[in-house]
C-alpha cells in the first residue's frame, strides 16, 4: 500500500452536508468525507477515460482505502440563505423554496491523502490531479500537485477512537459490502445506510477562535 497525496485550491467556497441534516438546513463539515473523495476519484476517472468499466475496476481497489485530509491553517464557516428547488410530493416537477446552507472558506490549500494498492498508485495520482470539484457541484477546485506523499499527521483528521484535543465531526465512508452498482446512479441499485455507507466520527485538530450566530472561525492546533 502507498499513500498518494494531492493539494487543492478552491475557487470560492466548499460545502459538504453533514449526515442527519436536511437539505433545507444543511450544515457543512470543514472537510470532505472519505466517501465523497472516493466518489470524486471514480467520477473523474470515468469522465476522463470515457470508460465506465475503468471506474468500476478502480472502485474495487479503493472502496475501503484509508483516507485522511490535511486541514488549512484557518477555516471560516458561514451560513447562507439560499433559494432552491425541491421535487413536488404529489405531482411531477419542482417547486421554489428557501433554505440554509453552510459554506466553508479556506485560508490555504486543502490536502487529501489516500492509501492505495501499489498497482494503482500512478493512476490514482493522475486522477487526483484532474478532480474539478469536491462536495457540492459548486465547490470548484484546482489541483496544485499530486503524487506519492505521506500525510502530515499533526494537521490531519483521524477516526475518533480515544480522547484527544480537537473537534469531532461525523463523516461517511463505505463498508466492505458496497459495490460499484450501489454508487452508480444508473444501475437501479440503492445505496443503503449501514449496509453500504457507514458514519464515522472524525477528530479534527481544530479550535474555535471566534463564533457568532452566522459564522465560525477555526484554526489548526499546530
Amino acid at each position: 500500500m502507498t499513500w498518494i497525496g494531492a493539494r487543492y485550491r478552491f475557487a470560492s467556497t466548499f460545502s459538504y452536508r453533514l449526515p442527519n441534516f436536511s437539505s433545507s438546513y444543511a450544515l457543512s463539515a470543514p472537510a470532505p468525507s472519505p466517501s465523497t473523495i472516493k466518489l470524486a476519484i471514480i467520477a473523474t476517472a470515468i469522465r476522463s477515460s470515457g470508460d465506465v468499466e475503468e471506474g468500476k475496476r478502480l472502485f474495487g481497489k479503493i472502496r475501503t482505502a484509508e483516507v485522511t485530509v490535511e486541514l488549512p491553517h484557518k477555516i471560516a464557516a458561514f451560513k447562507g440563505f439560499i433559494k432552491r428547488l425541491k421535487a413536488r410530493r404529489q405531482e411531477r416537477g419542482f417547486e421554489s423554496t428557501f433554505g440554509i446552507r453552510e459554506y466553508i472558506i479556506y485560508s490555504d490549500p486543502l490536502g487529501i491523502y489516500i492509501d492505495v494498492p501499489e498497482d494503482v498508485t500512478e493512476k490514482v495520482s493522475r486522477v487526483l490531479g484532474r478532480i474539478q470539484y469536491l462536495g457540492t457541484s459548486d465547490s470548484l477546485c484546482t489541483c496544485l500537485e499530486s503524487g506519492i506523499a505521506d500525510p502530515p499527521t499533526e494537521r490531519c483528521i483521524k477516526p475518533f477512537k480515544e480522547r484527544g484535543e480537537g473537534i469531532i465531526f461525523l463523516l461517511t465512508d463505505f463498508t466492505e459490502e458496497v459495490s460499484f452498482e450501489n454508487i452508480n446512479p444508473y444501475s437501479g441499485s440503492r445505496m443503503r445506510e449501514e449496509k453500504h455507507l457507514r458514519r464515522v466520527p472524525y477528530l479534527f485538530p481544530l479550535r474555535i477562535t471566534k463564533k457568532e450566530s452566522n459564522y465560525t472561525i477555526y484554526e489548526t492546533l499546530t
